[in-house]
């Protein structure tokens, strides 16, 4: 079925021969994901919740049952631990807000990593004057220094907050003796999963993470749509994030009271057919499979990697040995930018600058690099073409 793939994504109808590895940053999209959308909006659209009329009660089921979809994919023990978001990152900002109001102490750390996308540090830098942030280092490879932040887990750490998957090496963190640590001084875990969900099958229940987030535009599905996966225990013991419609019991001039559970934290129209299209592009990876979808990605990126590293004056910024999906390198004496305007001209598509990874940059003394990503519509023929173009795009330099 994967040799077919490109067929499913109307992007390639228009442009046969783009070559797309930019799927880190946000999938194309599946050809049912965009159908299901555009039938919600076209012939089954109303608000919902609150409607009675048979036009707004079936679109309610609907969207409920991709609540209900969400919680099969990732293994969680209810669809009520599944709160929608606008997105991943504001999923993070949900959990820092809410932690730093009821769970938080002045002085208390929250222990990060010098792996995160900025959208799991920018949120705990917001409640800063609160608690301090300590940082666990990475190694030469690219990895994490499990070492180093295993020592940096102590009495003083309220919550680590980790991502499961780089965004710029494509490294997959190892939770085991984390996991093991953080149960013996019961210290909550935020694990960001941006980059793992599209790739690799997810338990929830076996990880057992305090909260976890994820975007649907990544899944092949809508932008505008994130995840968070919330214990009950801290649904309970959270108050609302943000006050509108939808999340109250009862309003009046001077007060409000809420409703409990994942609803207090949905407040406003939701993001309706954002939802529905994710509920299809799930349907979508589930019927090609993800244990197909990860042995194929991952074939690809060592096909890449074993290429790249034959390359003269490649610097690779990870080793394969626990990565996938995703390999971040420059070419000495060529600017990344350089490098990403030329492989556009040649109908290329990659990803320059820091990623949204500051500190990753600065351990390696560097400004940026450049990033390739696979999806499930790539194949060898497109690495091929990309190592063909990287040789033509240094003879041109070495004019």
């Amino acid at each position: 079925m994967i040799d077919n793939i490109k067929k499913r994504f109307p992007v390639f109808e228009k442009n046969p021969d783009l070559v797309f590895f930019d799927t880190a940053a946000s999938a194309l999209k599946v050809d049912s994901m965009i159908n299901a959308i555009t039938e919600c909006y076209s012939y089954e659209y109303a608000n919902i919740h609150r409607g009675i009329y048979d036009l707004s009660s079936k679109l309610t089921k609907r969207y409920e049952d991709s609540r209900l979809a969400v919680s099969k994919f990732i293994d969680s023990p209810s669809s009520k631990n599944i709160i929608f978001t606008k997105s991943a990152t504001e999923g993070i900002n949900l959990v820092s807000s809410c932690l730093s109001a009821s769970y938080l102490d002045d002085g208390d750390e929250v222990l990060v990593t010098s792996l995160e996308h900025h959208a799991n540090l920018v949120p705990w830098h917001l409640v800063s004057k609160k608690i301090k942030i300590i940082s666990a280092n990475i190694m030469p490879n690219g990895e994490l220094d499990y070492k180093d932040l295993l020592e940096k887990i102590t009495s003083k750490t309220k919550l680590l907050s980790i991502t499961h998957m780089s965004n710029v090496t494509g490294s997959i963190t190892k939770f085991e003796e984390i996991k093991t640590k953080l149960k013996k001084l019961n210290i909550p875990i935020l694990i960001d999963g941006c980059q793992y969900v599209p790739h690799n099958k997810l338990k929830i229940s076996d990880l057992d993470p305090d909260f976890y987030v994820f975007s649907a535009h990544k899944l092949y599905g809508p932008s505008g749509l994130g995840i968070l996966y919330m214990k009950d225990k801290w649904i309970d013991k959270f108050g609302p994030y943000q006050g509108g419609g939808s999340m109250i019991k009862n309003v009046e001039t001077q007060s409000s009271t809420y409703l409990d559970g994942y609803e207090k934290f949905e407040a406003g129209t939701p993001p309706i057919a954002q939802v529905i299209g994710l509920s299809s592009s799930l349907d979508f990876i589930s019927n090609v499979g993800l244990d197909k979808i990860y042995e194929f990605e991952n074939s690809l990126t060592k096909y890449a990697y074993d290429k790249m590293k034959k390359i003269n004056d490649m610097i690779i910024y990870g080793d394969f040995k626990n990565q996938t999906s995703i390999i971040s390198f420059n070419v000495k004496g060529i600017h990344f930018n350089d490098l990403a305007v030329f492989l556009d001209k040649k109908n290329i598509a990659i990803r320059t600058g820091h990623h949204c990874a500051q500190p990753f940059m600065k351990y390696f003394n560097i400004s940026g690099n450049a990033r390739i990503s696979f999806g499930i519509y790539n194949s060898r023929e497109d690495i091929d073409y990309f190592i063909e173009t990287l040789d033509e795009l240094k003879n041109f330099f070495k004019q």
